[in-house]
């Protein structure tokens, strides 16, 4: 299975990757696919925005989507700057300005609590949706500590290590941020999903599968609109009546075989078996066991 990132941040783009690499998934960039999507982030909250995106990624594409919205929320100023974080003091600052800018709104102010949070999300061409959030308690300081880091992190004080996100290693931010707490709680929201919607196949399976598919005629056509509402709830159809099926790839079509069989597996819950030429095959186990008409070589228990 493949997911668009919708975002074009390499940092974010590395993380996540190692997450979904471990359920067999490979991270895509929007620019791998050729397009350039930006999304007016209007949400009143950072699961809005980070819906927001990946809904939009995901239309696009028609391929599953995910993104992440973050912020700060610092309590004396109820909240603030929190969604409009990035853009804290209108557009055009650097980094250095806003969290000055913020330092100058707290002037006299001893409550200095303020919280990090972090929310990822995930959305399928099938309507379901995976959500995330990770938050990390702290305070403001009083000036600007430490050298490394972006964005607010040098005024982002945690007791517990007495350390700004700006004076941590890597190691040591990486195990307490708002994003590392949304990453782990998403792994382990993916994982649960994975056991309970994709049925991943194993090599023998695959070339077994391969095998029966050679008799088989195409009963997808994807043409010039590629890989609409109406072809996906074709596939669907017929993969619930079937579970094998192959598809072909006319010479109009937008996609290449091998992105129509990706974007048709993520709609639906398949797994690509195989992909020659200007066709493809697709598997999906039937679920209610007393309807299935495949049953695929088990694998030796080790």
């Amino acid at each position: 299975m493949k997911i668009v990132l919708a975002s074009h941040n390499p940092g974010k783009m590395k993380e996540m990757s190692a997450i979904l690499a471990a359920f067999g998934v490979e991270l895509v960039l929007q620019s791998d696919l050729g397009m350039h999507i930006e999304v007016e982030e209007t949400g009143t909250t950072f699961r809005e925005n980070a819906l927001l995106k990946a809904q939009a990624v995901m239309k696009a594409t028609r391929m599953p989507a995910i993104s992440d919205d973050s912020g700060l929320m610092v309590d004396a100023l109820n909240g603030a700057p929190g969604v409009y974080t990035a853009r804290y003091g209108g557009e055009g600052l650097s980094d250095t300005e806003r969290y000055r800018l913020l330092l100058s709104a707290l002037t006299g102010q001893t409550n200095r609590a303020a919280h990090f949070y972090s929310c990822i999300a995930c959305v399928f061409p099938t309507g379901e949706v995976l959500t995330a959030q990770g938050v990390c308690d702290g305070t403001i300081a009083f000036a600007p500590m430490g050298e490394d880091g972006f964005g607010y992190d040098p005024i982002f004080f945690v007791p517990k290590l007495r350390k700004t996100f700006a004076q941590m290693t890597a190691e040591e931010k990486n195990s307490i941020s708002h994003r590392a707490k949304a990453l782990s709680a998403f792994r382990s929201e993916f994982e649960k999903y994975c056991r309970e919607k994709i049925f991943m196949l194993t090599s023998k399976q695959r070339a077994y599968l391969r095998g029966l598919a050679n008799t088989l005629e195409p009963v997808l056509q994807v043409g010039k609109d590629g890989v609409g509402e109406n072809l996906i709830a074709q596939a669907d159809g017929v993969l619930e009546k079937r579970e094998l099926i192959k598809g072909n790839v006319l010479e109009n079509s937008p996609l290449s075989a091998r992105e129509a069989a990706q974007a048709i597996a993520g709609a639906t819950h398949g797994e690509v078996v195989q992909v020659i030429g200007n066709r493809f095959v697709l598997f999906r186990v039937q679920q209610d066991k007393t309807k299935r008409k495949i049953e695929l070589p088990r694998s030796k228990k080790k």
